[in-house]
């Protein structure tokens, strides 16, 4: 059999311009959303929120309730991510002064998709003796069709060169005694064929060092560069070394458990949110990942008969060796990535969700410089020692802006807690200073 990276068969020419086609819509619908913002509240909240009686009604027959739920949570996340940018483009001093609840609320959104991913992986390692059972039953594999609208088992490559008549108890057998030999087990409940291994383990742990390495969600900002025509949401500490070991992880994760919907969720759908965010979108990738996403949770909701029913595909090649090298790469890359951050939390003593750890890279600098005006980039350091001159950044000015933007994190109670130097005065919002704050005149910086 020939394969494409020993993970997939080789498909026929139409499955690359699907591919194609699929990569080019997810990257121009998120595009379309970042550049006219009014049509995230119309597709995704009116749109979505409209639609999901159809799905819960079209859908869940056919592919259960696990995408019909992802596509509520993501409907959810793109309309938060939509009234953000909102703020943010509109009311930038209550964006920076409630940056704090912001943050956690989107990284949570993206945790909550980690985690759900790695429990996934978890119960296809304690169920492979299940999995594997039902794949070798034929009642089982019956029962998986009759209890889906579409048919789920006709298609799969354990189906060819079966001779018996569709759907008989014969063709079932046989069906069944080819799973058998392969060793491929299907979960009764998707109908998505698994095989269960230790490498569910290694990609269940990256998953988690990805949600730790999750840095600087209290510095997510919205571009105030006034020679940006498009303003988009930055979280300028998510950049390479991050996006890479999530893509790794992700692609381990979908192979494990998604594995012959992998060329299009992995090659496509990953790729729609990396390529932009390494190229024209710096800082930008959790825009493109969310609605890339929305995209394609909401196409398996809304046509899942085109989309989820096995046929002409480019189905795994179910070659543990696959799955190790997969689970494997994304746990080198997640751990190496976990060292890093522990360093620069010891050796620089920064916070890594206050402050972020990145700020020493190239594209972190890249990003600063592209998408932030004087206040932003002050504001970017104010909790770390390092100045944005020292980090060249390129500010316009050599200090502060006494109109700019000022930090604070709850757990401060009464006291203004930013690192002591230069700084925007407290003043600079006085919404602070009417819940009686208090800040070290020392550091203020007075000229406008």
């Amino acid at each position: 059999m020939t394969t494409f990276l020993g993970m997939w068969e080789i498909g026929t020419p139409r499955l690359y311009l699907i591919w194609l086609i699929v990569f080019v819509a997810q990257v121009a619908v998120a595009e379309i959303n970042r550049r006219w913002l009014w049509t995230v509240f119309v597709i995704w909240m009116v749109g979505g929120i409209a639609l999901i009686p159809y799905a819960a009604y079209h859908a869940v027959p056919m592919v259960g309730w696990f995408p019909f739920g992802k596509y509520v949570i993501m409907v959810t996340v793109s309309v938060l991510n939509g009234i953000f940018l909102y703020m943010g483009r509109n009311n930038p001093q209550k964006f920076h002064r409630h940056i704090m609840l912001i943050g956690f609320i989107i990284w949570l959104g993206i945790a909550t998709n980690i985690m759900e991913a790695n429990i996934r992986d978890l119960t296809i390692y304690f169920q492979k003796d299940t999995y594997d059972a039902c794949a070798a039953n034929w009642m089982c594999l019956k029962e998986i069709n009759s209890t889906h609208a579409l048919d789920m088992i006709n298609g799969l490559p354990e189906s060819r060169g079966v001779d018996a008549a569709l759907h008989s108890d014969a063709w079932y057998q046989a069906v069944a005694g080819n799973f058998a030999r392969t060793g491929v087990g299907i979960d009764p409940e998707t109908g998505f064929r698994t095989i269960g291994g230790y490498w569910n383990i290694m990609s269940a742990i990256a998953g988690l060092l990805n949600i730790i390495t999750m840095t600087g969600w209290a510095k997510i900002a919205v571009t105030t560069n006034p020679h940006q025509k498009v303003k988009g949401l930055i979280w300028v500490d998510m950049v390479w070394p991050w996006v890479i070991a999530y893509d790794l992880w992700n692609h381990a994760f979908l192979y494990n458990a998604l594995a012959d919907y992998t060329w299009y969720c992995t090659l496509a759908l990953l790729l729609a949110a990396t390529i932009p965010a390494f190229t024209w979108a710096k800082g930008q990738w959790l825009w493109f990942r969310c609605y890339t996403l929305m995209f394609w949770i909401a196409m398996n909701n809304i046509i899942p008969e085109f989309l989820i029913k096995p046929g002409e595909s480019n189905f795994a090649t179910m070659n543990p060796t696959a799955n190790i090298v997969c689970s494997g790469l994304a746990l080198i890359a997640n751990v190496a990535l976990f060292a890093y951050w522990l360093y620069v939390i010891i050796k620089k003593r920064r916070n890594p969700i206050t402050a972020g750890i990145f700020q020493e890279l190239g594209e972190f600098r890249t990003i600063a410089k592209e998408h932030f005006d004087n206040a932003d980039k002050y504001w970017l350091c104010d909790l770390i020692k390092e100045t944005p001159q020292d980090l060249k950044l390129e500010p316009d000015t050599d200090t502060p802006p006494a109109d700019g933007y000022v930090s604070y994190m709850p757990w401060w109670g009464k006291q203004d807690k930013r690192y002591p130097k230069l700084r925007t005065p407290l003043e600079a919002d006085q919404v602070l200073v009417d819940k009686g704050i208090v800040s070290n005149p020392r550091w203020n910086v007075h000229e406008k």
